[in-house]
């Protein structure tokens, strides 16, 4: 579930107010999107742990890396979010979020190249 900053992130998204990052995403459970391997490519995950200026982040996927704090950006996907997901030839295609469970995991997509809508998860998912 996301927590409290998280909604507050999107509720400021939403009101046009920008609020720092490094303000947002930087707590213990906190739901994130980090880049992997400092790549500029951004996968969701929950900060695990924090020592000083890192970050421990356990992706929606399994995989853990620790970072910079301030490279962590607070999870704000939501219907009409524009992601990359994976399909099942394991390649990346672009998609929009058409909605999100309660359980902020599932999700269900519609890829831009033929329209085909599909119920995945946001370890399968990605965003720039």
């Amino acid at each position: 579930m996301k927590t409290m900053k998280a909604c507050i992130a999107v509720a400021a998204a939403f009101a046009g107010l920008a609020l720092p990052a490094q303000a947002m995403a930087q707590e213990v459970g906190d739901w994130v999107l980090s880049p992997w391997r400092g790549s500029s490519v951004y996968y969701p995950g929950v900060v695990e742990s924090r020592s000083g200026a890192l970050v421990t982040v356990r992706f929606d996927d399994g995989d853990v890396e620790t970072r910079q704090a301030n490279t962590v950006l607070p999870f704000d996907w939501q219907a009409g979010s524009r992601v990359a997901c994976l399909w099942s030839d394991n390649k990346w295609y672009n998609a929009v979020i058409r909605s999100i469970a309660s359980d902020g995991f599932t999700m269900q997509i519609r890829y831009d190249d033929d329209g085909t809508i599909e119920n995945t998860n946001t370890g399968r998912c990605r965003t720039r």
